[in-house]
C-alpha cells in the first residue's frame, strides 16, 4: 500500500470478480429456453407471450451485466489512477527532501 493507503490489488482483484460477474449474467440465455413452449403448444397463444417476456427478461438481465461491468471497468480505472497519482506524489515528497546534506 502507497502513500494512499489505498489496496490497488484488492481494487484489480474487485474488477476482475466483477468483470466475470457481468460476463456470466450476460451469457443466460433465457430466449432459447423459451423457444421449446411454441412447439411444445402449437396454435396456443402462451408461447407467444412467454418469447415476449423471455426477451424482456433477457433484455433486463443484459442491463444488469452491464451495469457491473461498468462499475468493474470504474473500479479498474480507478485503482490505476490511485497508483498513478501516489507514485507521482511519492515522487515529489523524495524530491523535497528535508534531510541536511551532512546527514
Amino acid at each position: 500500500m502507497g502513500l494512499l493507503k489505498a489496496d490497488i490489488d484488492q481494487m484489480n482483484s474487485l474488477a476482475t470478480v466483477l468483470g466475470d460477474v457481468g460476463q456470466k449474467i450476460d451469457d443466460i440465455e433465457i430466449r432459447a429456453a423459451v423457444g421449446d413452449i411454441k412447439a411444445a403448444l402449437p396454435g396456443c397463444p402462451i408461447p407467444d407471450a412467454c418469447a415476449k417476456a423471455g426477451e424482456s427478461t433477457e433484455y433486463a438481465w443484459l442491463k444488469v451485466a452491464d451495469r457491473i461491468r461498468s462499475v468493474a471497468t470504474a473500479v479498474q480505472n480507478t485503482a490505476a489512477d490511485i497508483n498513478a497519482t501516489d507514485e507521482s506524489f511519492k515522487r515529489r515528497l523524495e524530491a523535497m527532501s528535508f534531510h541536511d546534506k551532512d546527514r
